[in-house]
């Protein structure tokens, strides 16, 4: 096994030129997969990207930003933050080791995505290295529109599956006056969703809306103007026709901690399954016999973390003929489920990858 971590680009594309035709493995800050993944086969070599790391080009008047796939989440942060500006999505795994790379390689959002939409619609930009070593750009570093196939989107999700990526340009957005959360108890799922369901039907313009199963507990944000903030959640807790704890600032913040994938320890597997409002039901059933399931963006997706093996998982999707992704732990870039028909992730991979080099 051979490990490298190229500071520039530049020694990222020869790196990957140089070792041809070995397998590559891509190694990011380990908050997703564990790094020691990396390291499963000894032939393999691997490409240790915490080195390229930093912030290329940020213009806060036009709100972009292009950073390099090292660059820890929590780093691009602060520099937005000192700006007044935020990424809109919520990085669910923003801890000081997670990287740009990586979050657009696992391509998960955060409660945020209820009302701003996911990692994928703020990727306006990115330059990956493909499986020969060449250096491709897709997109560009202004907000625009663009005709035919958006490879920069297509690396949202991909585990790494397409190239290695390099370099992100991404829109932001300026950060609220004020936010606020409702933390709704109950005492049943049933109850929960029912409230859940209420607050997502109702004209409320939340932030974001999140349960969890296993505590039957409801979450939902309210941002905007700091002094419309107190009639609106009047209102809020009216619609969930029940009491609520209000939390704001640290306590609003550490509350959406201890909700995110973050807080669920590394070891077993986190599966993200797509989900309907109105099936919500049925795919806690399906899921929760095999551990604890959150539910985020206001039922649209589930996310369960296990110890077990996937092998019941996957035959538990597919028998309710529903599709799913280990998208952090043991296995992490593992799909699941009802497999849609690959002949045209196929042909991408065989013209960015055609040694079958990315695993």
């Amino acid at each position: 096994m051979t490990v490298s971590a190229p500071p520039t680009i530049d020694a990222l594309v020869d790196a990957v030129a140089t070792s041809a035709p070995a397998p590559l493995r891509i190694a990011g800050g380990g908050t997703s997969r564990p790094r020691s993944a990396a390291a499963e086969a000894p032939g393999d070599a691997v490409l240790d990207l915490c080195a390229l790391a930093g912030i290329t080009a940020y213009d806060p008047a036009e709100c972009v930003v292009t950073v390099l796939a090292g660059t820890p989440v929590r780093q691009l942060a602060d520099a937005l933050a000192a700006h007044g500006q935020y990424l809109p999505w919520d990085p669910p795994i923003a801890s000081a080791e997670a990287t740009v790379g990586g979050m657009i390689a696992t391509g998960v959002s955060g409660p945020g995505r209820y009302r701003y939409g996911g990692v994928r619609d703020f990727v306006i930009g990115a330059r990956v290295v493909d499986g020969r070593g060449r250096l491709i750009a897709s997109g560009g570093q202004v907000v625009k529109n663009a005709a035919g196939f958006l490879l920069h989107h297509a690396l949202v999700g991909s585990a790494g599956r397409l190239g290695v990526i390099a370099e992100v340009s991404l829109k932001v957005f300026p950060r609220p006056e004020a936010t606020r959360t409702l933390v709704v108890r109950t005492g049943s799922l049933a109850e929960a969703l029912g409230a859940h369901e209420r607050l997502r039907l109702a004209n409320l313009d939340l932030d974001a809306l999140d349960l969890d199963a296993a505590s039957a507990t409801v979450s939902a944000r309210l941002a905007g103007a700091a002094d419309a903030l107190d009639a609106r959640a009047d209102r809020a807790i009216g619609v969930a026709g029940r009491a609520a704890d209000t939390c704001t600032g640290t306590a609003e913040a550490q509350h959406w901690q201890s909700q995110s994938l973050a807080s669920w320890p590394l070891a077993g597997a986190t599966v993200k399954v797509p989900a309907t409002p109105s099936g919500l039901a049925a795919v806690l059933d399906t899921l929760a016999p095999f551990g604890p399931c959150r539910v985020s963006v206001g039922g649209a997706v589930v996310y369960l973390h296990t110890p077990q093996a996937m092998d019941a998982i996957d035959a538990a999707l597919i028998a309710q003929h529903r599709v799913g992704a280990v998208v952090r732990g043991t296995g992490a870039g593992t799909r699941l489920g009802v497999r849609p028909s690959p002949a045209f992730a196929d042909r991408v991979r065989a013209t960015l990858d055609p040694d079958g080099r990315f695993r």
